[in-house]
């Protein structure tokens, strides 16, 4: 297995790219097909491919704050055929290593759906959780994190990770609502003062600083 950034003309990839993400990434929380092919030229982004043989079989969107305060795991996924294989971990250690190419001591934010009360420890939000607990990824603690767009109730809330900033047990609360003016302006072409961003602010209200709590991935641990 190989890792490759795709670039102008990388078409062939790109399609095989969309064909993995429209099988993969839940309806609700995908973006336009079309947005995805704008991708490729921009150059905020980098669209990171793993390869077998020339075929793409997982990969990972990139998104890299202009000021490099930060980078989001945009997306991430594996072809279904061959999950659980290791390819997952593998494909987003490439990530980190592009991004401390990119943007290095930046930290990683990844947008993570927050598990649902009394789900098992088999359910997909546990799955994901207990992936990155391996890459010492934790959690912005009191914080409930929620996506521009879809319908009430049709997004699931969210939780907001760091990976990085080791040393640091928290951050301050005015550098949270950068990270999120950051993503909500880049990411998703959104106003830098939306309502949802002051919403998820309002529990932080008062707060100078904000835990960054190491996760458990298990249902009895509340992570």
């Amino acid at each position: 297995m190989e890792f490759a950034v795709l670039a102008r003309g990388d078409e062939d990839r790109l399609e095989q790219l969309i064909a993995i993400y429209r099988a993969s990434i839940a309806r609700a929380e995908q973006k336009p097909e079309w947005m995805v092919r704008e991708m490729l030229g921009d150059t905020s982004r980098r669209l990171l491919v793993a390869l077998d043989e020339g075929r793409v079989i997982a990969f990972a969107i990139c998104y890299f704050a202009p000021d490099d305060a930060f980078w989001l795991l945009e997306y991430l996924a594996v072809d279904a055929n061959i999950r659980s294989g290791g390819v997952g971990g593998r494909t987003y250690d490439a990530a980190r290593a592009l991004a401390a190419e990119v943007a290095p001591g930046a930290p990683c934010l990844l947008e993570v759906d927050a598990p649902r009360l009394g789900a098992p420890d088999t359910d997909d939000a546990w799955r994901r959780l207990r992936f990155y607990q391996r890459f010492g990824c934790r959690r912005v603690e009191g914080h409930t994190y929620v996506l521009p767009f879809g319908l009430p109730g049709e997004v699931p809330p969210m939780w907001l990770l760091v990976d990085g900033l080791k040393g640091q047990e928290s951050v301050s609360a005015d550098t949270v609502a950068a990270w999120l003016r950051g993503i909500y302006t880049g990411v998703y072409a959104q106003a830098a003062d939306h309502q949802l961003i002051t919403a998820m602010m309002q529990p932080l209200e008062g707060k100078g600083t904000v835990r960054l709590r190491a996760l458990d991935a298990s249902p009895s641990s509340g992570a």
